[in-house]
């Protein structure tokens, strides 16, 4: 059975670092995801509905790259590891959005370290 999270406007998901097993699916609302770098908090990307995130850690079984934090008020239905992992054996059109997701944030990650490089 699949699980929602509500969160208030400022409120952390998860923390880089953290060890969570969940994938969240954003319903309503939006999710700043930053990153820390020499004390700086680095806003890397804002999601929407639709949107999903902390597929990444249950993916490469790791910790989790970056804070999420509600940038508005937001609704998310989690999905635990073994919930994610059947979700994308049995249904391709799910499995592909993923990787149609991290391909785009791949591109996105990109274009950012190379926009200072034509500075020079």
């Amino acid at each position: 059975m699949i699980k929602r999270e509500e969160l208030a406007k400022g409120q952390v998901l998860f923390a880089e670092g953290d060890q969570c097993r969940n994938m969240y699916v954003i319903s309503k609302g939006e999710i700043s995801l930053t990153k820390e770098k020499n004390g700086l908090s680095i806003e890397v990307a804002v999601l929407n509905e639709g949107e999903f995130l902390g597929e990444m850690a249950l993916l490469t079984d790791s910790t989790r790259t970056c804070t999420a934090t509600a940038k508005t008020d937001a609704s998310l239905l989690i999905y635990d590891e073994e919930e994610f992992r059947e979700l994308i054996s049995t249904n391709n059109g799910v499995a592909l959005r993923i990787i149609e997701g991290l391909a785009q944030r791949l591109e996105s990650t990109t274009e950012k370290l190379l926009t200072p490089l034509e500075i020079l």
